[in-house]
């Protein structure tokens, strides 16, 4: 069964076997239909924030997979996508900043320009600004706010950012931007190594403690082994 995926590059030959966020693989039962396994993109809507948007990873990577996943019907119909990071940016210059990588790719022109018409911008003095981060939450709920027919308002939060700043990060996401379970999931995905060495990485896992193992999902971009997903 095919499962939604976040961080395929289009590299390989089917980009739906790379990594998944989407479902836990080793949750799903066997005996579950495609139907009920994508209920959710077609009850709920989505807002993805890239963290570190204005970085190489989230260009060159994160981006184009948003894309396949985009033009391949993946993602729920009402969805938007937020860039965050430092540089200070307007919604315009982050799609001309990321056009080029997207259109090196096979999807046609009209997918490329719908994709970025959906991908907005926030910029912050730091990765742990929570005024920048209190108005990107402002800006996401305006966003849920029109789309009228979803149940849920689910979130995900795509770290694409050095591992120094996942702390002052994911607290400052807690602070401003999550949500009630009830109305829908908030998850963290968090690429890159997870700390330097088992100091650095039982510092930060403390950190992270404010939120429940199931909104957080630690992944490594390259190692293209398992399935990590979120549900």
């Amino acid at each position: 069964m095919v499962k939604p995926c976040l961080i395929s590059d289009g590299s390989q030959k089917n980009h739906h076997e790379d990594h998944h966020v989407g479902f836990k693989a080793q949750d799903l039962d066997p005996k579950e239909t495609e139907t009920e396994t994508f209920e959710w993109i077609q009850t709920c809507c989505l807002t993805v924030v890239v963290v570190g948007a204005s970085g190489d990873l989230a260009k060159k990577k994160t981006f184009p997979s948003l894309l396949n996943l985009y033009a391949d019907k993946l993602l729920p119909e009402d969805l938007a996508i937020f860039g965050y990071a430092r540089s200070q940016m307007t919604d315009d210059d982050l799609r001309d900043r990321l056009r080029p990588f997207l259109e090196s790719s096979d999807h046609p022109k009209h997918v490329v320009d719908s994709f970025l018409a959906l991908c907005h911008y926030q910029g912050g003095k730091s990765y742990g600004d929570q005024d920048a981060w209190g108005n990107l939450g402002k800006s996401i709920q305006d966003k849920e706010a029109s789309f009228s027919k979803d149940d849920k308002t689910n979130r995900l939060f795509y770290f694409a950012i050095p591992p120094n700043v996942f702390g002052e990060t994911a607290l400052a996401i807690k602070e401003t931007c999550m949500q009630d379970e009830e109305a829908g999931w908030s998850r963290l995905v968090v690429e890159k190594p997870f700390g330097r060495d088992l100091d650095s990485f039982e510092e930060l896992n403390k950190t992270l403690s404010v939120f429940s193992e199931k909104m957080l999902y630690r992944i490594d971009h390259y190692l293209g082994v398992s399935n990590f997903c979120v549900g």
